[in-house]
């Protein structure tokens, strides 16, 4: 029976699955008035500052301090270029030197200078938005970034921001470990079709608590009110964690007469018996103390000259050292380094709140203790001075809701999904696999091998159940921990062999190895996927203890399934297979879908390089996947070694398939809107190359592929929130899995929709969030249904038509293996995702990829390139085993 609260809507020639109208709210805020104003363009020469927060307190000294009539309502941009909508009076005219006093920086020299050319007009923009202009020209980009400017200038000036938002102390959670939550506002000016917009999201950021230095370094110890204990050698485990933690940290150094604001670059110990000489007054040097120095100049006695000190500056033989306790944390520092796992929770926690309390907060009401930007920008005197005017209220979007696609299992037998979701309680596995030999390897702590038989016995039931052959009952091993995992491994599958009753001589390792980690096992699971995805070829799964201590009864069960199909997927086994019209349509050629992703190391990491990783289907369902990764440059974004990648998955499918594809559909992932021409045309080009030099090597005559290239946006703040409550999900509140939009929110200059493919769980954080953030981005969107941005870059398969493209991406979000729910962005980009993810597991340990004391982390200041011995990095990468390769060990 069909439901008819779908309406079929048929687009070209690509059949359609059932769709109906859905109205929603979105966190967007229309600009109803442009400025009219047009702007002069300053530069802002400060040559002995390099650090953005000082620039900042430089224009802002300069604007309510030293010259109030002349600066008062410029716009800074944070580097250089200061933007005022009349000339400014200089002293000669055009340009004009500053010497000012800035608390905690001293004497500074500023030079503002006119820069010659055209002033910064909004009649471009204007045109653009109308389709008068088709490209985003250099001018519409400027107004674009000015009136970012306009928006932001007022709260940046006032709250700790990191550009893009702005975060206050009001309902601020402390973490303990020297760090404290603030709660905050996102804001940036889109463009859409026929429309600016303000796109406004509520956000977090971890951040240095500010305080005495001894204080919060004991705090980061979880040491109770010892100062003396702070008294640790270089290179100790305590110094490690302190030296990491205060790294680029700005401290308040208070002396008698001044207090000055510096960066810390290192740490000292035993600060107070540091000895240095001091020269005279007469020329001649004496050898003295920082202990000493302080009593003598400032007649301040130190009470722990033996604990660690600051170091301020390095070079030429000569440092700076403070002592640890004239020295104060200054506030208002964010935190971008990766949080503790322990944090990562309570930062969720912090997260929490309900779709509907969201958009309230993101509306505002006066009394607020954290006041949104909407109640702001009546009251901006940026804002007011451009002539700009921005709604209060949010606008609605016309979206749709996608039919979800039938899931099917074996024998043909369909799930029901509702909101993303569904259940294979009752259902064997499409093309179940075969376990002839598996064994067990156990490095808990805590487990009683009972224990560990009654879980084995579960998870085979599951896997029979599932539809899986089991012929063998497991080996068991008792691990030895760290530094023997290979030897462990390798003696575990020679003894499934031996159970299995595997002839002499016989050398194919058993199905698959479960390992059972303790609870925090980093080292030992790394070992544990080096030895079975590089060294040895044979598939693992790792459990955690808590995991089979804990679960009991259905629950067991539930995560035994989980188990099954994880395994069953490792094996080469087919899950289930996705279908709708439009999927169905498209891979009734012979085709490929690709996932492209590049990993990065950490911010300001700068000796580690970038992963490059592309994923690919091989069968006639689009459901099994095989991945390539290369080591590339550090934070290069194009993939260096694209062509000789896309080369080698479509010579691999060949020799699966024996023919072939006629149709490629290419998702890129993690690309941002200024690389959507550069590096996306690139990358299309060298996919255009590689089928080239295939199809001329195998001399085939069938014409090339048609190739459909799209982005996939994850970062951004974008959210939709349902008008009416009946189409929100009745648990969480959000927009149900299959909501799409793109009129209304549109891209002028791109075929772009976002589609929300998976059902919200309030407050919850799976992996593929954390691959999203790295775990490092800590301007954290609140948990909430997050949509993904589709940018349809080429399309040579659909010919542009956008509506088949959108349920072809929302039938592979249901296509992940692991799981029995859709995820938030299509299979192959999760899986390109978690390759990246896992580099650490090929490279060599001599390198210390994952030692975050081996990297060179740049101070936020400098713009100097270290030299990178990319070939190191290569040699020292070693490739996916050759028996791994059809295996989704991924997954």
């Amino acid at each position: 029976m069909i439901d008819t609260s779908f309406q079929i809507s048929s687009a070209s020639n690509v059949p359609l699955g059932q769709r109906r109208p859905m109205p929603v709210f979105a966190n967007a805020f229309d600009v109803t008035q442009i400025p009219v104003k047009a702007y002069e363009q300053y530069d802002v020469m400060t040559p002995d500052v390099e650090s953005v927060r000082w620039r900042h307190r430089i224009v802002e000294r300069l604007q309510n301090h030293e010259a109030p009539r002349v600066f008062r309502l410029c716009l800074f941009d944070g580097k250089s270029i200061l933007y005022s909508a009349a000339p400014l009076d200089l002293p000669d005219g055009t340009s004009g030197n500053y010497t000012l006093v800035v608390p905690g920086k001293g004497r500074v020299t500023v030079k503002v200078a006119r820069v010659a050319g055209e002033t910064v007009t909004f009649d471009d923009l204007k045109r653009f938005l109308t389709g008068n202009i088709s490209d985003q020209t250099p001018k519409v980009s400027v107004a674009l970034n000015l009136l970012q400017f306009i928006i932001r200038q007022a709260p940046n000036l006032k709250y700790p921001n990191n550009g893009r938002a702005y975060f206050t102390s009001g309902g601020s959670k402390d973490l303990r470990g020297g760090l404290q939550l603030f709660r905050g506002f996102f804001q940036s000016v889109r463009p859409a079709i026929g429309r600016v917009l303000v796109n406004i999201d509520i956000s977090a950021a971890a951040m240095y608590k500010p305080g005495p230095f001894v204080d919060i370094a004991l705090e980061v110890l979880n040491i109770r009110g010892n100062a003396r204990a702070l008294s640790y050698k270089k290179h100790s485990k305590e110094w490690n964690i302190l030296s990491q933690f205060f790294r680029n940290v700005l401290v308040d150094i208070k002396l008698p007469k001044k207090t000055v604001t510096k960066k810390i670059v290192g740490l000292v110990e035993a600060a107070g018996r540091f000895p240095f000489t001091q020269e005279q007054e007469d020329g001649s040097s004496l050898p003295t103390t920082v202990a000493e120095y302080y009593y003598k100049t400032y007649n301040i006695r130190l009470s722990f000259p033996d604990i660690i000190g600051i170091e301020l500056s390095r070079g030429s033989g000569k440092n700076t050292v403070i002592p640890a306790e004239l020295c104060t944390v200054a506030a208002g520092q964010r935190y971008t380094r990766k949080l503790p796992q322990n944090m990562t929770s309570m930062m969720v926690d912090f997260s929490k709140f309900r779709p509907e309390k969201r958009l309230e907060m993101i509306v505002g009401q006066k009394g607020d203790r954290v006041q949104p930007p909407t109640l702001e920008y009546a009251t901006s005197p940026y804002i007011r001075d451009a002539g700009m005017e921005i709604s209060e209220k949010p606008i609605t979007i016309q979206g749709q809701l996608l039919k979800p696609p039938t899931i099917f299992y074996g024998n043909r037998q369909s799930a029901d999904v509702n909101n993303g979701a569904w259940n294979i309680t009752r259902q064997h596995l499409h093309s179940p696999e075969i376990i002839r030999a598996w064994a067990v390897v156990d490095y808990s702590l805590r487990l009683d091998q009972n224990v560990i038989k009654a879980f084995m016995d579960t998870l085979e039931q599951c896997c029979i159940a599932r539809g899986m052959c089991v012929r063998a009952k497991p080996s068991y091993k008792r691990g030895s921990g760290v530094g023997s995992v290979d030897r462990d491994i390798k003696e575990a599958c020679s003894l499934a062999l031996v159970s299995a009753g595997a002839p002499p001589g016989y050398n194919k390792p058993p199905e698959i190895v479960l390992v059972i980690l303790p609870q925090s096992a980093a080292e030992i699971r790394q070992d544990v996927k080096r030895a079975g995805d590089v060294t040895l070829g044979v598939s693992t799964q790792c459990v955690r203890e808590d995991n089979i201590a804990k679960f009991s009864g259905r629950q067991l069960d539930q995560y035994c399934n989980n188990i099954a199909i994880k395994i069953n997927a490792r094996l080469t086994g087919v899950n289930s297979i996705p279908s709708s019209p439009a999927y169905d349509w498209f891979i009734k050629e012979d085709f490929m879908f690709f996932g492209a992703d590049v990993g990065h190391p950490g911010p300001g990491v700068q000796n580690k390089p970038s992963v490059a990783s592309v994923v690919f289907s091989y069968d006639r369902y689009g459901v099994k996947y095989s991945a390539i990764s290369r080591v590339q440059q550090p934070r290069q974004e194009r993939i260096g070694e694209l062509g000789p990648m896309v080369y080698d998955a479509i010579t691999r499918y060949g020799k699966v398939n024996g023919k072939a594809p006629r149709r490629l559909m290419f998702f890129r992932d993690g690309l941002s809107e200024g690389e959507y021409v550069g590096v996306g045309e690139l990358e299309f080009q060298d996919i255009k190359e590689a089928v080239r030099r295939v199809w001329a090597e195998v001399k085939l005559r069938d014409p090339p592929p048609l190739i459909t290239y799209l982005i996939v946006g994850k970062r951004h703040h974008v959210r939709f929130f349902p008008k009416n409550p009946q189409d929100g999900d009745r648990k969480s509140g959000n927009v149900q899995a299959g909501f799409v939009a793109s009129e209304g929110i549109a891209n002028p200059i791109a075929k772009d929709f976002y589609l929300l493919s998976h059902g919200g769980i309030l407050g919850s954080w799976c992996t593929v969030c954390a691959a999203m953030f790295r775990l490092t981005d800590y301007v954290w969107p609140f948990p909430a249904s997050r949509p993904a941005h589709y940018i349809v870059l080429k399309d040579e398969i659909f010919n542009f038509d956008i509506k088949p493209i959108q349920e072809v991406a929302f039938t592979l979000c249901h296509a992940y293996v692991s799981a029995t729910r859709s995820v938030s962005i299509p299979a192959p980009v999760y899986y390109a995702d978690k390759v990246c993810a896992r580099a650490e597991y090929h490279f060599d340990a001599t390198l210390r990829y994952l030692d975050g004391d081996g990297a060179t982390v740049a101070s936020s200041n400098t713009c100097e390139k270290q030299s990178f011995n990319l070939s190191q990095w290569r040699s020292g990468y070693a490739q996916t085993h050759s028996s791994m390769l059809a295996r989704m060990f991924f997954a």
